[in-house]
């Protein structure tokens, strides 16, 4: 009987700290345009701190700059 008990309040712990992991993840990119003009995107993705802010570092290249940051209030477009 003991060996359910602790099985069961393994498993009420579990879903307590997975969702925690998986954040809102804000990737913003910059970049100017030929005629000089400053476009700006915005997407969301469920992601951890470390892996937004790789994907920021992933997506900047050539004359776009992106930075991935965790947020709660995640805004997509342009």
């Amino acid at each position: 009987m003991l060996k359910k008990v602790v099985l069961a309040v393994g498993l009420i712990a579990i879903p307590s700290i997975a969702p925690a992991q998986q954040q809102q993840c804000q990737l913003e990119c910059t970049w100017v345009t030929a005629k000089g003009e400053t476009k700006v995107t915005r997407s969301c993705h469920a992601l951890d701190a470390s892996t937004c802010a790789n994907l920021g570092r992933a997506e900047s290249g050539g004359n776009k700059t992106c930075r991935g940051y965790i947020t709660s209030n995640c805004v997509q477009g342009r």
